[in-house]
């Protein structure tokens, strides 16, 4: 009796570590938690549903492998790698660079895409550069401080100098057209081109037009040398074709990228974002002279929202590839590698990036 209780107890134990074995496998019974970010045209989230290449081709493994998922969306790539570090997804996509560094914390799939970095500048860089260096705030206050002097000046030397009805001088006697007169005068003399066709005729007129010369002559020197400096600047700041040429110049990168890592040990004036869109926009706003980025995404951008804003320049260098992120030791990572070599062969894989870049793809 007691042996076969034995017996009994053994082919238990026995059921019990294979259907642990089996239990046991890297899927999880509730949906896959998939991390994604907005990085278009990889990930690009919409009201409704997330779309983008990354998205289509996620759908088609997961498919294929019969399995169910959920979105987990993140504020970026370094944002979604660490909610992957500390297990709130299973698995994260979109445009995620395969580094050395990477490699040591996380598992990579087969390269999905060979792209690079590449440099985002203004349209026309010459015109941007020179309104970024004109238009500061301390141009625009000495411009504001001549434009009142001339004013105050002009009426000033209109009602010393107008005309009566026994005195004629160069001055109209009426208020219109006369005060225009009086701030041309103003206007001539304190850039010391003096036609001669306005003068004063009275003491204080002369007076007025001393303290005028005074007080015009050093702030509208500098504004003219400041003008002679923005538009040296402005040559100096064009012709950006390749990284070679970022030395000096201010650039936007994202933190936590490889655009950030790549860019950290050059000498260029680094302006860090946490988004995308905001080094975008500084980059419209006339705050940055580049932006370097990941290639995909910033082609995507010059060719959509920012066609004729901004153009992409030089080839793509600091080569990378992209590929799904998982934890270290998971198997699930040889069942996408299966399932995505399945849609090369199909050719779903080239139908899919054809919907998106066309058929000149890496």
């Amino acid at each position: 009796m007691q042996s076969k209780c034995r017996l009994c107890a053994l082919i238990a134990i026995t059921i019990t570590v294979v259907l642990c074995n089996i239990t046991g496998a890297e899927e999880p019974k509730e949906k896959l938690r998939v991390g994604i970010s907005h990085f278009t045209p990889f990930v690009i989230l919409s009201q409704d549903q997330p779309i983008g290449v990354s998205i289509e081709i996620w759908r088609a493994i997961a498919d294929r492998l019969g399995i169910e998922y959920e979105y987990v969306v993140s504020e970026g790539v370094a944002d979604k790698l660490r909610n992957l570090k500390k297990d709130k997804t299973d698995v994260a996509i979109g445009g995620i660079s395969i580094t050395e560094e990477r490699e040591g914390v996380f598992d990579f799939t087969h390269s999905q895409f060979h792209t690079g970095l590449d440099i985002l500048i203004p349209y026309d860089e010459k015109r941007m550069a020179f309104r970024s260096s004109l238009l500061t705030k301390q141009k625009l206050f000495i411009v504001i401080g001549i434009l009142f002097l001339i004013v105050v000046g002009g009426h000033i030397i209109w009602l010393v100098e107008r005309s009566s009805e026994t005195h004629k001088t160069a001055f109209n006697r009426k208020y219109f057209p006369g005060v225009f007169e009086g701030m041309y005068w103003a206007l001539i003399t304190v850039s010391t081109i003096g036609y001669g066709d306005k003068v004063p005729k009275k003491w204080a007129g002369r007076i007025l037009a001393c303290v005028l010369i005074l007080l015009f002559l050093p702030l509208f020197g500098y504004f003219i040398a400041e003008v002679s400096s923005s538009l040296t600047i402005s040559n100096i700041r064009a012709d950006i074709n390749g990284p070679e040429d970022l030395l000096g110049r201010r650039v936007g990168v994202v933190t936590g990228t490889t655009s950030y890592e790549y860019m950290s040990g050059r000498s260029s004036v680094l302006y860090k974002f946490n988004k995308i869109e905001s080094a975008r926009q500084a980059l419209l706003e006339g705050l940055l002279d580049a932006v370097v980025y990941d290639a995909p995404n910033l082609l995507y951008y010059a060719n959509e929202e920012g066609k004729g804003k901004v153009k992409v320049v030089g080839k793509p260098f600091a080569r990378q590839e992209y590929g799904i992120a998982l934890p270290l030791g998971r198997a699930l990572r040889k069942r996408i590698n299966l399932a995505y070599l399945a849609l090369i062969e199909s050719g779903e894989l080239e139908t899919i990036r054809a919907r998106w870049f066309g058929h000149e793809t890496n």
